[in-house]
């Protein structure tokens, strides 16, 4: 996870991923992208990395790479949606709808997500 900066959220989510799980994080290096993290990762049997099962990619070919479920419980990135009351933009309502629908179908009990994060 290149470029994790110290007293960011995203600091604090990866630090509480290894205090309740305990895997490593490779925080170096600049980020090439998805086809050089594959390359990597099939050149080096000790990494792994997360990726949700939506993401779209090549899956490159003489690799020998796996997807593997992580579930009970899945971890979940702790993606915040901050709006004002006096925000005019008109998509704002239609996400906002889209998000609770999606979330109404969804069984939270099955994630895991830092104890500090807010749920609504």
């Amino acid at each position: 996870m290149p470029g994790i900066v110290p007293g960011t959220e995203w600091a604090a989510y990866y630090d509480d991923l290894v205090a309740e799980f305990g895997p490593t994080i490779e925080a170096t290096g600049p980020n090439f992208g998805s086809d050089a993290l594959l390359d990597t990762i099939a050149d080096t049997p000790a990494l792994a990395t997360f990726m949700g099962e939506q993401t779209r990619l090549v899956w490159p070919a003489g690799h020998d790479l796996r997807r593997i479920p992580v579930t009970d419980p899945t971890p979940v990135y702790p993606h915040s949606l901050l709006w004002r009351r006096d925000n005019p933009h008109p998509a704002l309502a239609a996400l906002r709808a889209h998000l609770a629908a999606t979330a109404a179908g969804h069984d939270a009990t099955a994630t895991w997500a830092p104890r500090w994060v807010i749920s609504r």
